[in-house]
């Protein structure tokens, strides 16, 4: 395939030339079919270095609480649903005024089960845990305990999520998307919907114990397309379920500090077992207690992956100059006001200190941890530049920075022999405010506007 006349994104700039493609790759010589692409701009796909697939296709399956702005409105939703069982994700304190109650959503004569937006805590009503056999007086379920209620819920659909997760990234210029999905769910099953991915994946595997991780022989490439070369695990929760680990209380739950949801020695056998494995270990972790943990084993494990660090002690950072990082621009902006009302005056760490990593020369590059946020790199880049990236940054730090944490250096540029994964679209991308009308992956058309 051969695109006549296209302007091609090459380092920082478009240059108007053919564009050639044959088995997957950017070549340099022209072949048949011949397509007119004069007065289209190509860019490289998107590289969203964290997000769940799967869990986006639940946004657009399930009920989406993000605009729902008082617990009177949100009764009011859930009375309106025709769902045998409505299940929801997207509220927060900050949109309702408060937490919803099992008591409140008592008043709902089926089973519901209401996630929070950071997917760390959700509430279940009195129906759904008799439902799913698990009782919790005050209904509420955090961290682990959500994966429990996740097995035993009815209905999954996992196979239909996935494909409206994958459409919903194509969709916003996004041809890779290094995903974690193995929730709930087992991993025969998560196998056989990956496979026949559209989009590229670095499926991360996740794991609770040590002894999961020791029998798993799996890894290596699943299809042309999808890769499992990494590892999962959680350090801690979120600032907004009060569960991302601290080194000082919360300012409004002083008796809290978050949760530790592993330790040092557990962390160093999983670093252990990856370099043995080949793969990457990548751990979530936002407080600054759980980023120190995880700094302290990442000095003994170069090129391993830190998600998020959104709080960050100064003297860790030496500790992690050899580590990756996925960070989340959008979350300095999002949570405001929760590091005004959550976060301890005297807590002495970096807050999202995403700017100075890319400054101090670390390895970082942008993903938007969808379902949490939008899917869509705009919203992402939107909020860089807000913080002071520059176009260019944004660019790269969302194609080919990406490409690099997952081990791939033949992807994320428009260069020959590198894998073609690219976008058109009608007016200049770097205005960054419309989806691409094309897009390729390994040279094939997965999505057209």
């Amino acid at each position: 395939m051969t695109l006549k006349n296209c302007l091609v994104y090459q380092n920082g700039e478009f240059v108007k030339m053919d564009l050639h493609v044959e088995n997957g790759i950017f070549v340099d010589k022209p072949s048949a079919p011949f397509i007119d692409a004069t007065g289209y701009y190509a860019m490289p796909g998107f590289v969203d270095t964290h997000a769940h697939v799967i869990g986006t296709g639940h946004k657009y399956g399930y009920l989406n609480l993000e605009n729902v702005g008082s617990l009177e409105e949100l009764l009011e939703t859930l009375r309106q649903s025709t769902e045998k069982m409505i299940i929801g994700r997207g509220w927060s304190e900050e949109s309702l005024g408060s937490r919803p109650t099992k008591q409140l959503l008592d008043q709902i004569d089926k089973p519901v089960f209401l996630i929070r937006r950071c997917g760390h805590v959700a509430i279940g009503n009195s129906a759904l845990m008799e439902l799913i056999g698990i009782w919790k007086e005050d209904g509420i379920f955090k961290e682990r305990e959500l994966e429990e209620v996740r097995e035993r819920l009815p209905s999954r659909e996992d196979e239909k999520f996935f494909a409206t997760g994958q459409k919903r990234f194509l969709m916003h210029g996004v041809t890779f998307v290094h995903s974690d999905d193995l929730h709930g769910l087992s991993w025969a099953d998560l196998k056989k919907i990956i496979k026949s991915s559209k989009v590229r994946l670095l499926e991360k595997v996740y794991f609770e114990s040590v002894s999961e991780l020791e029998s798993f022989n799996e890894f290596g490439q699943l299809s042309d397309r999808v890769y499992v070369r990494a590892v999962k695990v959680f350090a801690d929760g979120s600032i907004g379920a009060r569960t991302a680990w601290l080194s000082v209380p919360y300012a409004d739950d002083t008796a809290n500090y978050g949760m530790k949801l592993l330790n040092e020695e557990q962390l160093e056998k999983f670093a252990t077992l990856c370099d043995e494995k080949n793969v990457q270990l990548c751990v979530h972790a936002i407080g600054d207690e759980a980023v120190h943990m995880v700094a302290t084993v990442f000095s003994r494990h170069p090129n391993h992956r830190v998600i998020h660090a959104q709080l960050v002690k100064e003297q860790d950072l030496s500790m992690l100059k050899d580590s990756f990082f996925s960070i989340q621009p959008h979350f300095a902006i999002e949570d405001r006001s929760l590091m005004e009302s959550a976060l301890p005056k005297d807590l002495k760490a970096l807050r999202y200190p995403f700017l100075l990593l890319l400054q101090r020369g670390f390895k970082i590059a942008f993903s938007t941890d969808a379902p949490v946020s939008p899917e869509d790199p705009k919203y992402v880049i939107e909020a860089a530049l807000k913080l002071g990236f520059t176009k260019r940054q944004v660019v790269e730090l969302y194609t080919i920075a990406g490409a690099r944490m997952a081990g791939l250096k033949n992807l994320g540029e428009i260069r020959t022999n590198f894998l073609a994964d690219f976008c058109l679209y009608e007016r200049e991308p770097l205005l960054f405010d419309e989806d691409p009308v094309a897009v390729y992956v390994a040279g094939e058309l997965v999505h057209q506007k």
